[in-house]
């Protein structure tokens, strides 16, 4: 292998790698929107605002959608390092940055602690909505059944109705003509 041949290689190691880097950095910018979301929707959840709900929903699966795309494109530009390094199988970030140049390591590492702190704040923040979500569906479905649940110890509108079963049986709809 000659000079030339060396300093290409090196040169196309070194704009995947860049490539990889841009695509990190991209990948916490929006996963930082995401988590912007989630904050302004745990808001919204405590306070009971179902069409701001609806928007931020919207929104997170906007973003959702550019996180499936970003995702794609480090996992192309992972295969061709993978290619270039004539490396199979890699297991991490981390194993993989074992294989790159010092000074670009470093930084891999670095935006991949970035992006799993965030990650960790986002589960957290989702786990919270998550019960907030279910804590508001728990209050509905209890004010649903408060409504609906009548006794049935007698059917008023039969012809066996007598005035025990009228006057012990809630009504939730008592209003005088």
């Amino acid at each position: 292998m000659n000079l030339c041949e060396f300093s290409e290689g090196g040169l196309e190691m070194s704009k995947s790698v860049d490539q990889l880097i841009l695509a990190l950095n991209k990948e916490y910018e929006i996963y930082k929107d995401y988590y912007t979301l989630a904050k302004n929707k745990n808001e919204i959840l405590i306070e009971g605002n179902v069409k701001e709900l609806e928007r931020i929903t919207k929104k997170e699966q906007d973003v959702i959608a550019v996180m499936g795309k970003i995702d794609q494109i480090r996992t192309a530009i992972i295969g061709n390092i993978l290619f270039e390094k004539k490396i199979d199988w890699v297991e991490s970030l981390t194993e993989l940055a074992s294989h790159i140049e010092a000074s670009k390591r470093a930084e891999i590492i670095a935006l991949k602690d970035k992006l799993r702190i965030l990650l960790e704040e986002i589960k957290n923040l989702n786990d919270l909505n998550g019960k907030l979500i279910r804590q508001s569906l728990d209050y509905i479905e209890f004010n649903v059944n408060l409504l609906t649940n009548v006794e049935l110890k007698g059917n008023t509108y039969g012809s066996r109705a007598d005035e025990q079963d009228l006057k012990h049986r809630p009504n939730l709809f008592d209003a005088k003509v």
